[in-house]
Protein backbone atom coordinates (compact mmCIF):
# COMPACT_ATOMS: atom_id res chain seq x y z
CA UNK A 1 0.00 0.00 0.00
CA UNK A 2 1.32 3.12 -1.27
CA UNK A 3 0.60 6.65 0.51
CA UNK A 4 1.31 10.21 -0.14
CA UNK A 5 1.27 12.62 3.03
CA UNK A 6 0.05 16.37 2.99
CA UNK A 7 2.74 18.67 3.55
CA UNK A 8 2.40 18.67 7.25
CA UNK A 9 42.21 28.26 49.43
CA UNK A 10 44.52 26.97 51.77
CA UNK A 11 45.74 24.10 53.86
CA UNK A 12 48.63 22.86 55.48
CA UNK A 13 51.18 21.93 52.23
CA UNK A 14 50.82 18.14 52.92
CA UNK A 15 47.09 18.10 52.74
CA UNK A 16 47.18 20.47 49.22
CA UNK A 17 49.52 17.71 47.55
CA UNK A 18 46.91 14.86 48.76
CA UNK A 19 44.27 16.77 47.14
CA UNK A 20 46.09 17.52 44.18
CA UNK A 21 47.07 14.12 43.62
CA UNK A 22 43.45 12.86 44.07
CA UNK A 23 42.61 15.15 41.64
CA UNK A 24 44.80 14.06 39.35
CA UNK A 25 44.06 10.50 39.76
CA UNK A 26 40.09 10.94 39.39
CA UNK A 27 41.29 12.91 35.69
CA UNK A 28 43.22 9.59 34.66
CA UNK A 29 40.25 7.49 35.26
CA UNK A 30 37.73 9.45 33.68
CA UNK A 31 36.16 8.08 30.53
CA UNK A 32 37.17 9.95 27.16
CA UNK A 33 33.87 10.17 26.33
CA UNK A 34 32.36 12.65 28.57
CA UNK A 35 32.02 14.07 32.08
CA UNK A 36 29.51 12.11 33.38
CA UNK A 37 30.20 10.53 36.94
CA UNK A 38 28.54 7.72 38.86
CA UNK A 39 26.65 10.25 40.94
CA UNK A 40 24.91 11.63 37.83
CA UNK A 41 21.27 11.42 37.03
CA UNK A 42 20.11 8.88 34.18
CA UNK A 43 18.77 11.76 32.46
CA UNK A 44 22.49 13.87 32.59
CA UNK A 45 23.62 14.44 29.21
CA UNK A 46 27.17 12.92 27.60
CA UNK A 47 27.86 14.59 24.65
CA UNK A 48 30.86 14.05 22.09
CA UNK A 49 32.30 16.63 19.60
CA UNK A 50 33.11 14.98 16.11
CA UNK A 51 37.06 15.40 15.70
CA UNK A 52 36.72 14.06 11.51
CA UNK A 53 36.15 17.07 9.09
CA UNK A 54 32.44 16.63 6.85
CA UNK A 55 34.96 15.59 3.76
CA UNK A 56 36.60 12.79 5.91
CA UNK A 57 33.45 11.39 7.14
CA UNK A 58 31.87 11.71 3.60
CA UNK A 59 34.49 9.90 2.00
CA UNK A 60 33.89 6.45 4.37
CA UNK A 61 30.32 6.19 2.17
CA UNK A 62 29.86 5.04 -0.65
CA UNK A 63 27.09 2.98 -2.33
CA UNK A 64 28.28 -0.08 -1.55
CA UNK A 65 29.07 0.98 2.09
CA UNK A 66 25.21 2.30 2.79
CA UNK A 67 24.03 -0.76 1.03
CA UNK A 68 26.40 -3.16 2.81
CA UNK A 69 25.71 -1.47 6.29
CA UNK A 70 24.10 -3.88 9.01
CA UNK A 71 21.07 -3.03 11.39
CA UNK A 72 22.15 -1.59 14.94
CA UNK A 73 21.24 -4.16 17.42
CA UNK A 74 20.75 -4.45 21.23
CA UNK A 75 20.13 -7.07 23.88
CA UNK A 76 16.91 -7.21 25.02
CA UNK A 77 16.38 -9.16 28.71
CA UNK A 78 13.39 -11.38 28.44
CA UNK A 79 11.80 -9.91 31.40
CA UNK A 80 7.90 -8.60 30.82
CA UNK A 81 6.38 -5.56 32.37
CA UNK A 82 2.97 -6.15 34.42
CA UNK A 83 1.19 -5.20 31.59
CA UNK A 84 2.72 -7.21 28.87
CA UNK A 85 1.63 -10.49 30.88
CA UNK A 86 -2.18 -9.72 29.60
CA UNK A 87 -0.86 -9.29 25.84
CA UNK A 88 -1.89 -12.67 24.37
CA UNK A 89 -0.65 -13.84 21.00
CA UNK A 90 -3.96 -13.67 19.27
CA UNK A 91 -3.80 -9.28 19.69
CA UNK A 92 -0.23 -8.25 18.12
CA UNK A 93 1.37 -10.99 16.43
CA UNK A 94 0.87 -11.13 13.09
CA UNK A 95 -0.73 -7.71 12.94
CA UNK A 96 0.39 -4.90 11.03
CA UNK A 97 -0.50 -1.36 10.78
CA UNK A 98 2.67 -0.73 8.01
CA UNK A 99 2.75 1.05 5.01
CA UNK A 100 5.03 2.78 2.55
CA UNK A 101 4.96 6.62 3.00
CA UNK A 102 5.10 7.16 -0.97
CA UNK A 103 7.75 9.76 -2.17
CA UNK A 104 10.57 10.04 0.50
CA UNK A 105 11.89 13.57 -1.08
CA UNK A 106 8.17 15.10 -0.56
CA UNK A 107 7.29 16.82 2.79
CA UNK A 108 6.99 15.45 5.48
CA UNK A 109 8.55 12.22 4.48
CA UNK A 110 11.50 13.92 4.08
CA UNK A 111 12.61 14.76 7.53
CA UNK A 112 12.59 10.88 8.30
CA UNK A 113 16.16 9.43 7.16
CA UNK A 114 18.93 6.46 7.54
CA UNK A 115 21.93 6.75 9.74
CA UNK A 116 24.56 5.45 9.06
CA UNK A 117 27.78 4.53 11.51
CA UNK A 118 30.99 3.12 12.30
CA UNK A 119 31.43 1.11 15.26
CA UNK A 120 34.15 -1.75 16.70
CA UNK A 121 35.58 -1.83 12.98
CA UNK A 122 31.91 -2.18 11.34
CA UNK A 123 29.00 -0.43 9.46
CA UNK A 124 25.72 -0.11 10.46
CA UNK A 125 22.62 1.62 10.52
CA UNK A 126 19.71 3.11 12.02
CA UNK A 127 16.90 5.89 11.76
CA UNK A 128 16.38 9.42 12.20
CA UNK A 129 14.21 12.27 12.18
CA UNK A 130 14.88 16.29 11.71
CA UNK A 131 13.66 17.90 14.93
CA UNK A 132 12.74 21.97 14.49
CA UNK A 133 15.70 23.83 16.27
CA UNK A 134 17.39 27.01 16.87
CA UNK A 135 20.31 25.76 14.87
CA UNK A 136 18.27 23.71 12.24
CA UNK A 137 20.57 20.67 11.88
CA UNK A 138 19.19 18.57 15.10
CA UNK A 139 18.64 14.76 14.56
CA UNK A 140 17.03 12.59 17.21
CA UNK A 141 17.57 9.02 17.47
CA UNK A 142 17.72 5.94 19.81
CA UNK A 143 20.78 6.47 22.38
CA UNK A 144 22.21 2.90 21.02
CA UNK A 145 22.56 4.44 17.81
CA UNK A 146 25.37 7.36 18.93
CA UNK A 147 27.03 5.18 21.86
CA UNK A 148 27.91 1.56 21.27
CA UNK A 149 27.61 0.32 24.61
CA UNK A 150 29.55 -2.82 23.90
CA UNK A 151 32.58 -0.98 22.33
CA UNK A 152 31.84 1.47 25.27
CA UNK A 153 32.39 4.47 23.12
CA UNK A 154 30.55 6.91 21.06
CA UNK A 155 29.90 5.93 17.30
CA UNK A 156 32.50 7.49 14.20
CA UNK A 157 31.36 8.57 11.19
CA UNK A 158 27.95 9.26 11.51
CA UNK A 159 26.15 10.28 8.55
CA UNK A 160 22.26 11.31 8.32
CA UNK A 161 20.27 10.65 4.67
CA UNK A 162 17.03 12.33 3.79
CA UNK A 163 15.52 10.62 1.03
CA UNK A 164 17.66 7.31 1.77
CA UNK A 165 16.21 5.00 -0.65
CA UNK A 166 18.16 1.32 -2.15
CA UNK A 167 21.26 2.98 -2.19
CA UNK A 168 20.46 6.24 -3.19
CA UNK A 169 20.82 9.78 -1.58
CA UNK A 170 18.86 11.93 -3.94
CA UNK A 171 19.02 15.52 -1.00
CA UNK A 172 22.30 14.89 0.30
CA UNK A 173 24.10 13.29 3.30
CA UNK A 174 25.08 15.38 6.35
CA UNK A 175 28.12 14.53 8.70
CA UNK A 176 27.45 14.53 12.54
CA UNK A 177 29.13 17.80 14.36
CA UNK A 178 28.58 15.84 17.89
CA UNK A 179 26.75 13.39 19.27
CA UNK A 180 24.60 13.41 22.63
CA UNK A 181 22.96 10.97 24.52
CA UNK A 182 21.88 9.80 28.35
CA UNK A 183 24.14 8.85 31.36
CA UNK A 184 21.41 6.62 31.64
CA UNK A 185 22.20 4.93 28.44
CA UNK A 186 26.00 4.40 28.98
CA UNK A 187 26.04 3.59 32.35
CA UNK A 188 23.43 1.29 32.70
CA UNK A 189 21.86 0.55 29.21
CA UNK A 190 18.41 1.89 30.76
CA UNK A 191 16.13 1.69 27.91
CA UNK A 192 13.90 4.46 29.36
CA UNK A 193 16.81 6.67 28.46
CA UNK A 194 17.54 5.17 25.01
CA UNK A 195 17.34 8.42 23.44
CA UNK A 196 20.20 10.25 21.30
CA UNK A 197 20.55 13.59 19.48
CA UNK A 198 23.03 14.36 17.12
CA UNK A 199 23.98 17.86 15.70
CA UNK A 200 24.58 17.99 11.84
CA UNK A 201 27.47 20.44 10.37
CA UNK A 202 24.83 21.58 7.70
CA UNK A 203 21.28 22.69 8.71
CA UNK A 204 19.18 20.68 6.43
CA UNK A 205 16.07 22.46 8.39
CA UNK A 206 16.45 24.95 6.03
CA UNK A 207 15.53 23.43 2.72
CA UNK A 208 13.66 20.26 4.21
CA UNK A 209 11.56 20.93 7.04
CA UNK A 210 11.64 19.51 10.16
CA UNK A 211 9.28 18.16 12.89
CA UNK A 212 8.41 19.72 16.10
CA UNK A 213 8.93 17.76 19.19
CA UNK A 214 7.09 17.45 22.47
CA UNK A 215 7.10 16.45 26.20
CA UNK A 216 5.67 14.99 29.04
CA UNK A 217 2.67 13.94 26.92
CA UNK A 218 -0.06 11.51 28.30
CA UNK A 219 0.83 8.66 25.71
CA UNK A 220 -2.56 6.74 26.94
CA UNK A 221 -4.64 5.65 23.97
CA UNK A 222 -2.38 7.71 22.02
CA UNK A 223 -2.29 7.40 18.04
CA UNK A 224 1.01 7.63 16.46
CA UNK A 225 2.71 7.22 12.69
CA UNK A 226 6.09 5.74 13.57
CA UNK A 227 8.46 5.48 10.88
CA UNK A 228 11.74 3.81 9.90
CA UNK A 229 14.18 1.64 7.62
CA UNK A 230 13.50 -2.04 9.02
CA UNK A 231 15.80 -4.38 7.52
CA UNK A 232 14.00 -7.21 9.02
CA UNK A 233 11.64 -8.86 8.67
CA UNK A 234 13.00 -10.14 5.18
CA UNK A 235 10.82 -10.20 3.29
CA UNK A 236 8.86 -7.67 2.90
CA UNK A 237 11.83 -5.83 4.18
CA UNK A 238 15.64 -4.74 3.60
CA UNK A 239 16.19 -1.77 4.82
CA UNK A 240 16.29 0.15 1.60
CA UNK A 241 12.72 1.91 1.93
CA UNK A 242 10.95 4.26 4.29
CA UNK A 243 8.82 2.62 6.07
CA UNK A 244 5.74 3.85 8.05
CA UNK A 245 3.16 2.24 10.26
CA UNK A 246 -0.11 3.34 11.99
CA UNK A 247 0.04 2.27 16.06
CA UNK A 248 -2.08 3.37 19.44
CA UNK A 249 -0.32 2.51 22.79
CA UNK A 250 -0.83 -0.75 23.78
CA UNK A 251 1.08 -1.11 27.24
CA UNK A 252 3.82 -0.40 29.10
CA UNK A 253 7.33 -2.37 29.73
CA UNK A 254 9.12 -2.10 32.57
CA UNK A 255 11.71 1.14 33.49
CA UNK A 256 11.63 4.26 35.24
CA UNK A 257 9.37 5.79 33.91
CA UNK A 258 8.09 2.87 31.68
CA UNK A 259 8.59 2.61 28.07
CA UNK A 260 5.82 2.88 25.67
CA UNK A 261 4.86 -0.24 23.80
CA UNK A 262 2.66 0.24 20.19
CA UNK A 263 1.04 -1.69 17.75
CA UNK A 264 0.23 -2.94 15.48
CA UNK A 265 3.90 -2.68 14.26
CA UNK A 266 6.00 -5.24 12.20
CA UNK A 267 9.17 -3.63 11.85
CA UNK A 268 12.17 -4.70 13.48
CA UNK A 269 16.11 -4.78 13.23
CA UNK A 270 17.00 -1.37 11.30
CA UNK A 271 14.11 0.56 12.50
CA UNK A 272 15.59 1.88 15.77
CA UNK A 273 15.46 5.53 16.04
CA UNK A 274 12.57 6.01 14.14
CA UNK A 275 10.66 8.80 15.04
CA UNK A 276 7.51 8.77 16.91
CA UNK A 277 4.87 10.75 15.38
CA UNK A 278 1.88 11.95 17.30
CA UNK A 279 -1.42 13.26 15.16
CA UNK A 280 -0.55 16.59 15.43
CA UNK A 281 2.67 15.94 14.07
CA UNK A 282 5.20 16.36 16.99
CA UNK A 283 8.24 13.91 17.36
CA UNK A 284 7.28 11.97 21.05
CA UNK A 285 9.16 8.71 21.40
CA UNK A 286 12.01 7.21 19.03
CA UNK A 287 11.78 3.03 18.46
CA UNK A 288 14.28 1.28 20.33
CA UNK A 289 13.71 -2.12 20.63
CA UNK A 290 11.42 -5.08 20.50
CA UNK A 291 10.76 -8.64 21.74
CA UNK A 292 10.31 -10.37 18.48
CA UNK A 293 13.77 -12.81 19.29
CA UNK A 294 13.29 -13.87 22.86
CA UNK A 295 9.21 -13.32 23.05
CA UNK A 296 7.98 -14.12 19.08
CA UNK A 297 4.48 -14.05 20.93
CA UNK A 298 5.17 -10.26 21.36
CA UNK A 299 5.74 -9.30 17.76
CA UNK A 300 3.79 -6.74 16.32
CA UNK A 301 5.13 -4.76 19.41
CA UNK A 302 7.61 -2.24 19.42
CA UNK A 303 8.58 -0.29 22.50
CA UNK A 304 10.55 3.39 22.71
CA UNK A 305 11.29 5.75 25.52
CA UNK A 306 9.08 8.27 27.01
CA UNK A 307 9.77 11.46 25.95
CA UNK A 308 10.13 13.85 29.73
CA UNK A 309 13.38 15.33 31.10
CA UNK A 310 16.10 13.11 29.70
CA UNK A 311 14.77 13.47 26.25
CA UNK A 312 14.47 18.15 27.41
CA UNK A 313 17.75 17.81 28.38
CA UNK A 314 19.75 16.18 25.32
CA UNK A 315 17.29 19.04 23.36
CA UNK A 316 18.49 21.72 25.26
CA UNK A 317 22.11 20.68 26.16
CA UNK A 318 24.77 23.28 24.65
CA UNK A 319 25.89 20.80 21.77
CA UNK A 320 22.51 20.33 20.59
CA UNK A 321 21.51 24.27 21.58
CA UNK A 322 17.29 23.63 21.69
CA UNK A 323 14.02 25.26 20.43
CA UNK A 324 13.98 28.55 18.65
CA UNK A 325 12.23 31.18 20.22
CA UNK A 326 8.45 30.44 20.16
CA UNK A 327 5.44 33.44 18.61
CA UNK A 328 2.79 34.75 19.66
CA UNK A 329 -0.17 36.89 18.43
CA UNK A 330 -3.62 38.19 19.03
CA UNK A 331 -5.70 35.23 16.46
CA UNK A 332 -8.20 38.48 15.81
CA UNK A 333 -7.76 42.30 16.54
CA UNK A 334 -9.30 43.09 19.96
CA UNK A 335 -11.80 46.25 20.02
CA UNK A 336 -10.21 49.64 20.89
CA UNK A 337 -13.36 50.67 22.87
CA UNK A 338 -15.60 48.31 25.42
CA UNK A 339 -18.93 48.89 26.92
CA UNK A 340 -19.73 45.96 29.11
CA UNK A 341 -17.66 44.71 31.45
CA UNK A 342 -15.53 42.57 30.18
CA UNK A 343 -13.51 41.37 27.05
CA UNK A 344 -12.81 38.80 25.08
CA UNK A 345 -8.89 38.19 23.72
CA UNK A 346 -7.92 35.40 21.72
CA UNK A 347 -4.26 34.42 21.57
CA UNK A 348 -1.98 32.16 18.96
CA UNK A 349 1.52 31.33 18.72
CA UNK A 350 3.73 28.47 17.88
CA UNK A 351 7.00 27.26 18.66
CA UNK A 352 9.73 23.89 18.70
CA UNK A 353 7.60 22.82 21.10
CA UNK A 354 3.90 22.95 22.29
CA UNK A 355 3.73 26.67 23.71
CA UNK A 356 1.38 28.25 26.83
CA UNK A 357 0.57 31.88 27.27
CA UNK A 358 1.55 34.04 30.55
CA UNK A 359 -0.96 37.52 30.13
CA UNK A 360 -1.80 39.80 32.57
CA UNK A 361 -4.21 43.13 32.82
CA UNK A 362 -2.45 46.92 33.41
CA UNK A 363 -0.30 46.47 36.51
CA UNK A 364 -1.29 42.95 37.94
CA UNK A 365 0.88 40.02 38.15
CA UNK A 366 1.23 37.56 34.88
CA UNK A 367 -0.89 34.33 35.25
CA UNK A 368 -0.65 31.65 33.49
CA UNK A 369 -4.11 31.71 30.83
CA UNK A 370 -4.98 29.93 27.42
CA UNK A 371 -5.04 30.29 24.60
CA UNK A 372 -8.90 32.07 25.14
CA UNK A 373 -9.29 34.95 27.50
CA UNK A 374 -11.67 36.38 29.19
CA UNK A 375 -11.20 39.80 31.36
CA UNK A 376 -14.73 40.20 33.50
CA UNK A 377 -15.36 43.45 36.04
CA UNK A 378 -13.44 46.19 33.94
CA UNK A 379 -13.33 49.50 35.55
CA UNK A 380 -14.30 52.38 33.75
CA UNK A 381 -10.81 53.65 32.01
CA UNK A 382 -8.33 52.88 30.02
CA UNK A 383 -6.47 49.34 29.93
CA UNK A 384 -3.40 47.22 28.94
CA UNK A 385 -3.55 43.67 28.03
CA UNK A 386 -0.32 42.26 27.79
CA UNK A 387 0.69 38.43 27.04
CA UNK A 388 3.58 36.50 26.40
CA UNK A 389 4.18 32.41 25.23
CA UNK A 390 6.22 29.85 26.68
CA UNK A 391 7.94 26.60 24.68
CA UNK A 392 7.87 23.37 27.30
CA UNK A 393 11.59 24.18 27.35
CA UNK A 394 10.99 27.61 28.84
CA UNK A 395 12.34 29.56 26.32
CA UNK A 396 10.01 32.71 26.52
CA UNK A 397 8.81 34.87 22.69
CA UNK A 398 10.93 37.24 22.15
CA UNK A 399 8.22 40.06 22.08
CA UNK A 400 5.10 40.31 23.79
CA UNK A 401 1.95 40.98 22.74
CA UNK A 402 0.12 44.16 23.77
CA UNK A 403 -3.53 45.46 23.47
CA UNK A 404 -4.63 49.10 24.71
CA UNK A 405 -8.52 50.12 24.83
CA UNK A 406 -10.79 52.00 27.04
CA UNK A 407 -13.81 50.66 29.00
CA UNK A 408 -16.67 53.26 29.16
CA UNK A 409 -19.97 52.93 30.79
CA UNK A 410 -22.74 50.72 29.33
CA UNK A 411 -24.84 54.02 28.27
CA UNK A 412 -28.60 53.70 30.01
CA UNK A 413 -31.60 52.81 28.12
CA UNK A 414 -33.86 55.82 27.55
Amino acid sequence: MVREFAGIAGGPPGRSRRLLLIAVLLLLSAPAWGSATAAARPSTPVSHQVRQSPAAIGSAWDRDDLLGARPAEVEVDPVRGPDLAELTDASVSGASGDFLPGNVAAYPQRVHGKIFYLSGGASFSCSGTLVNSRLRNVVFTAGHCVFDRQQDSFVSKLIFVPGYEDGSTPLGTYAARSLVTTTGWIEDGKFSYDIGAVALEDSPENSLGSRRIAFDLDPGERSWTIFGYPQQPDPPYGGGRLVGCDAVTRTRDVGVPPTIGAGPCSMEQGASGGGWVTDDGYLNSVTSYGYCDSEPDLCGLIFGPYFSNAAKALYTDSSIGGSKAPGVRFKAKPPKRVRKKKVRFGLGGSGSTPVSFRCKLDRKSYVNCSDSVKVSHLSPGRHAFRAYSTDQTGHRSSKTVVWKFRSKKKRPKR
